[in-house]
């Protein structure tokens, strides 16, 4: 969900209640709000120092464990916020699907969930969707524990009326939690007449410092993925801390960004023969574009095709705000349309190719498919009746 409107969804034509949102929907000076202590409901997170340490690193946070709270559930009395939460999301929405599993995975009474899914085509982005819907509504419904307030509007009553200075989180520790980090070895190097790189998850990387560094040819560093929707650059560092700089990726994914988890999925299905990236091409357009080609209904939307779609989107808002964009697009558009007008002054008897024959050499250009535009209808799973 955006800071200040809800998320688009196809799954439901009037999903958000009045005044749904999450808590940045309240405005800026709630965006980037660090808390004391957080509890878990039963997931064993306190077992995982690396959970404890991102808490406390990014928003100094205290994990609670079963040694000083209630984070063991030994009565319905203990962790009512966290029960009712989750309550809410599998009651109210995973666990009506058609392809749930109920309350334990092993107790699944002979249903076939995994096959429900992939009958009823089931993506992750719908999963996600959906959560945020649960959760967005879920602070604009009254509660009675917070006198009967919602959850947001007892959010700023206690923000305005609080006596303390709030804390914030710092965005590029937040970023950092979702990093990816890898040990790599350095290749290439004068001795075999090539330029310093490192391999990591299916692409390479350099940058001129490394290309400076032939001593460590040969030997492992860190190559770290900071940015989540963003891996054509990554971090680099020797193992003894020193900073590298900012690797950028070779071709072919060094022009649109893109998650590891996108370039995985390309990579298996090029490796399968569904497409073939052109040497210094760029991957995501040939995956979008061979996407795109197939006959309608043929083929399943891709849950990479739509996570390519929604990144590109992200990153041409940073950058083009929807009135240039759309002012642009109109701008093509009507400059084209005059290039056809011309083209029939020119010739008239070429007025008749240009609107129904293959024989025009003008044509009015599509509006640019990797930014706007409406996305594929989704399939989605059944979902049960609320008796």
């Amino acid at each position: 969900m955006s800071l200040d409107k809800p998320q688009p969804i196809t799954f439901s034509k009037e999903p958000y209640r009045e005044g749904a949102g999450l808590l940045s929907s309240l405005g800026e000076e709630f965006v980037g709000l660090c808390w004391d202590e957080t509890s878990v409901d039963g997931a064993l997170a306190e077992t995982c120092e690396r959970v404890k340490d991102a808490l406390k690193d990014a928003v100094g946070s205290v994990l609670l464990t079963p040694d000083n709270s209630f984070a063991k559930r030994r009565s319905l009395d203990d962790r009512p916020f966290i029960e009712a939460f989750f309550r809410n999301l599998a009651g109210k929405g995973f666990q009506r699907l058609s392809n749930t599993t109920g309350a334990k995975a092993e107790q699944k009474k002979g249903r076939d969930p995994e096959g429900v899914a992939v009958t009823s085509r089931f993506q992750y982005e719908y999963a996600e969707e959906l959560l945020d819907v649960l959760i967005a509504n879920y602070n604009a419904t009254p509660h009675r524990g917070i006198g009967n307030r919602t959850p947001l509007a007892y959010a700023k009553f206690l923000f305005q009326n609080g006596q303390r200075e709030w804390r914030r989180s710092d965005a590029v520790a937040v970023e950092s939690l979702l990093s990816v980090r890898k040990l790599c070895r350095v290749r290439g190097g004068a001795k075999v007449g090539r330029g310093v790189y490192v391999e990591c998850n299916h692409a390479r990387y350099t940058n001129e410092i490394l290309q400076n560094r032939q001593d460590l040819v040969g030997k492992l560093i860190w190559v770290i993925h900071h940015k989540e929707n963003d891996a054509r650059i990554a971090l680099a560092s020797t193992q003894e801390g020193t900073s590298l700089g900012v690797l950028r990726a070779a071709p072919p994914w060094h022009i649109s960004p893109h998650s590891l988890s996108m370039r995985r999925a390309i990579m298996q299905a090029q490796s399968i023969g569904k497409f073939h990236i052109p040497p210094g091409g760029d991957a995501i357009a040939t995956f979008i574009n061979y996407v795109e080609s197939q006959p309608q209904n043929k083929l399943p939307v891709h849950p990479t095709y739509l996570a390519a779609r929604r990144i590109l989107a992200q990153a041409a808002d940073q950058f083009v705000s929807d009135a240039l964009l759309q002012a642009a697009q109109e701008r093509a558009v009507t400059t084209s349309n005059a290039g056809v007008a011309a083209a029939a002054e020119v010739d008239p008897s070429s007025t008749q190719g240009v609107a129904g024959s293959k024989q025009s050499t003008v044509a009015v250009p599509r509006k640019v498919s990797l930014v706007s535009g409406s996305l594929p209808a989704r399939r989605i799973a059944a979902t049960r009746s609320s008796s």
